[in-house]
């Protein structure tokens, strides 16, 4: 069994880093490690093929089926992506991606419970804007959330991706398409949703008082929405969508060397799209890679409106 350069990276240096770091590391982590270095491992139970005709037998490991495990993670995604084309509406869709000021970052690090108020208010925020433009009818979309802690750099960074429905459904219209999407508006209603639950995510009053108002005044324009792709069919965008369900914070592609004690990767920067290559000790991957593990029966993936 060939193996990743992730599996190599844990095999190598798990051992060590929990001795160091025990205390520190959450349980669901211990464990979603665990099933990944089990992984294929005839060791903890296989199956047994054997030829008919030249009696060879052949031993097949057990996967793990975590989205951690970056072969597991992929199966995961294409069986997502089937069972979701049944359930999406054949009209266009629209990638949109909400985020968060780096402020507001920490917070939800400290207690994780609180990144489903991403997707709640993100998509509070289209619903409301959506039933605003036609009161008596009240349009209400089909919304799919995917929550992504990582940053192309793996640093902490929560935000949302969103596949919506370019229109709705309404109270007396079967669907009304809307092809245009405010994101001026959105900006501004994702940014006063989140900041209306400032106590629900920083806990001492007066410092969730402070930071309501500096966000505000700071950001005047409100939180920042990108609009991504438009897609055209059903089809398309449970592909498109899919490419971020389950996805590793990064993929083996870009583990670019592993010698044993040092890791080098690489990433797109964001911001003028250069590519970025670092190089840390192998501990210090180790850390930006698993604070990325969600928590134990969290649901990263949210459905919202007519889905």
């Amino acid at each position: 069994m060939k193996k990743g350069k992730m599996r190599l990276i844990l095999e190598d240096h798990w051992a060590s880093f929990m001795s160091k770091y025990d205390k520190k590391i959450r349980q669901n982590v211990k464990a979603e490690v665990d099933k990944v270095l089990r992984c294929k491992d005839t060791r903890y139970g296989y199956i047994e093929l054997k030829c008919e005709k030249c009696n060879e037998i052949k031993k097949i490991g057990f996967t793990c089926k975590s989205r951690f495990c970056t072969s597991c993670g992929k199966i995961y995604v294409d069986k997502w992506i089937e069972s979701m084309l049944s359930k999406l509406i054949n009209v266009r869709h629209r990638h949109i991606v909400f985020t968060i000021p780096k402020e507001l970052r920490v917070y939800f690090g400290k207690d994780r419970s609180k990144l489903k108020l991403l997707p709640q208010s993100a998509a509070k925020a289209v619903t409301s804007w959506m039933k605003s433009l036609n009161k008596s009818e009240e349009f209400i979309p089909g919304i799919v959330t995917v929550i992504h802690t990582f940053g192309r750099d793996l640093k902490w960074n929560p935000h949302v991706h969103m596949m919506i429905t370019e229109g709705g459904s309404g109270k007396n219209t079967e669907w009304r398409h809307i092809k245009h999407i405010s994101y001026i508006a959105l900006r501004k209603r994702w940014q006063k949703i989140l900041l209306d639950n400032i106590n629900d995510i920083v806990k001492n009053k007066y410092e969730a008082k402070c930071l309501k108002d500096k966000l505000y005044r700071d950001k005047d324009k409100g939180f920042y929405v990108h609009a991504k792709t438009q897609i055209k069919s059903a089809k398309i965008a449970a592909k498109y969508i899919g490419r971020y369900v389950g996805r590793p914070a990064i993929a083996e592609s870009r583990i670019i060397k592993y010698d044993g004690k040092i890791v080098t990767y690489k990433y797109t920067r964001h911001e003028d799209n250069k590519v970025v290559v670092e190089t840390v000790e192998a501990h210090e991957f180790l850390k930006k890679v698993i604070i990325h593990i969600p928590e134990k029966h969290f649901k990263m993936i949210r459905y919202f409106g007519i889905y």
